[in-house]
């Protein structure tokens, strides 16, 4: 008996293989994996304080943001949407509560090479637009000036209410010399006038979350 309490303390809490495991689709289980570690990372290290805007600035500190987890329904979504080798963004009553990210990946020589990385690359280079271009933002409003300063990428990964992500790659768009990563968020980010996340304290116990559930770990909270 006591060996059964010690086993079921392991595997409490580990993220399994079926979890990534999503039919027809483009990326294999560790790409998902390493997608979502890197969101929760990055969500992470916000919440904590640990980014500076273009100015210098240190971000506020977060709470009630909310931990990624993959989508197979989400990244069926964001495959058909690469299928279409079309960057630019879709009108809005097309994508029902879907917020989107696309980046396009150009090489003369063909892109089958970057598959690999190219959904983490993506996702470093969205964030990357905290530290270039986003400005002082007091109240953390998606403001009519944020949204000038071409941000909208970073502030869809770092939306406190989105905890859902599934991304597509398309590798034979422009005769295969253009990779296209496309990543759908559920709640979709981005709203007007809305907080891109909530100034506070990040979680360490569960109580601290409004979903009573905190992952200690990030800071993060789970639903």
């Amino acid at each position: 008996m006591l060996c059964f309490f010690m086993f079921a303390a392991i595997i409490i809490g580990v993220t399994t293989v079926e979890d990534y495991q999503c039919e027809g689709g483009q990326l294999t289980p560790k790409q998902r994996e390493a997608i979502v570690k890197q969101n929760n990372k990055l969500r992470s290290q916000l919440v904590h304080g640990r980014f500076k805007d273009k100015f210098g600035e240190f971000m506020p500190r977060g709470k009630n943001v909310l931990k990624m987890r993959w989508s197979c329904s989400l990244e069926h979504s964001a495959q058909k949407r690469a299928d279409r080798c079309v960057s630019g963004d879709p009108p809005k009553e097309q994508r029902k509560d879907i917020g989107e990210n696309i980046y396009d990946f150009w090489s003369s020589a063909g892109v089958e090479a970057l598959r690999r990385y190219a959904g983490t690359k993506a996702g470093e280079s969205w964030w990357s637009e905290l530290p270039k271009r986003y400005g002082s933002n007091p109240s953390n409003n998606l403001t009519a000036q944020v949204s000038r300063q071409d941000v909208l990428h970073f502030t869809q990964m770092a939306w406190g209410k989105t905890y859902k992500i599934g991304c597509g790659i398309a590798t034979k768009c422009n005769g295969g010399r253009k990779l296209m990563v496309v990543c759908h968020y559920r709640p979709a980010g981005n709203m007007r006038n809305k907080l891109i996340y909530e100034i506070g304290e990040p979680c360490r116990k569960n109580s601290d979350c409004h979903t009573e559930k905190c992952s200690v770990k990030y800071g993060l909270c789970k639903k």
